[in-house]
């Protein structure tokens, strides 16, 4: 089974926040669908700022489990989280989950990622896509990817959800990236663009298990902020080149 698949390894990492409640069911749902592949994995918790049980509940899954490896800090963020997790993990290739977003069909089409490409991304926006999502969180995303086109003229659709990096790109790119909280991911698929790898796109099914976790009256701004700070940072960098 394993000649199937274009990688030998792979690592799942997933960033938690405040979630005591769904933590577990979550974790053994994604330990089922890792271990039918046949393949070495590990997946890492990245826990960041939890004020409830989610911690404790983390510990005891990788007490139980071999897969499972536990990181944590003190502050809540997605970002940074979402980094450490990339910097843990030690295998072909990275695939990143939200504790309520994860996808079996999504892993297998990641571990048979075609050579030209370099990273595999979940887009919510293309047209054979189904955003189970509320309206209001439909109409963000649009809002930034918007921005996002206008400020970085990218190819890309959608930069947040579901995506899977080969490890040797992420280990080229990773140390240039400086956003963590919203746009830690998205940051690093524009460089990796931006170096002319190839990203691949597929469409996404998202259905809520639950409300989000994140306001997002108050990601909205903080976001559109984090932008427009790495479109300055990019041109200071487009300048360092040019002087060379």
């Amino acid at each position: 089974m394993k000649s199937n698949y274009a990688f030998n390894s792979f690592s799942v990492v997933l960033p938690v926040f405040n979630e005591e409640e769904i933590i577990e069911e979550s974790i053994n749902s994604i330990l089922s669908i890792c271990s039918r592949t046949n393949l070495d994995y590990e997946i890492i918790i990245s826990e960041n700022g939890s004020i409830d049980n989610t911690l404790s509940i983390a510990e005891k899954i990788c007490n139980n489990y071999s897969e499972v490896i536990l990181i944590s800090s003190k502050t809540p963020n997605y970002g940074q989280a979402l980094r450490d997790g990339f910097f843990k993990a030690h295998n072909q290739i990275i695939i990143s989950f939200d504790i309520d977003y994860y996808s079996e069909t999504f892993l297998k089409q990641a571990l048979t990622l075609e050579d030209n490409y370099v990273a595999l991304t979940a887009s919510k926006r293309m047209m054979q896509s189904n955003d189970g999502r509320k309206f209001i969180r439909k109409i963000a995303t649009n809002i930034f990817v918007s921005i996002l086109k206008i400020l970085f003229n990218t190819s890309l659709s959608d930069t947040h959800g579901m995506k899977a990096l080969k490890k040797e790109v992420v280990n080229k790119y990773i140390y240039d990236v400086v956003s963590t909280q919203d746009i830690f991911d998205t940051e690093l698929l524009l460089r990796i663009e931006r170096g002319g790898f190839k990203i691949k796109e597929i469409p996404a099914i998202v259905n809520e298990i639950r409300p989000s976790v994140s306001v997002i009256y108050k990601r909205i701004p903080r976001t559109i902020k984090s932008l427009l700070k790495l479109r300055l940072r990019f041109y200071k960098e487009s300048l360092k080149t040019k002087n060379l």
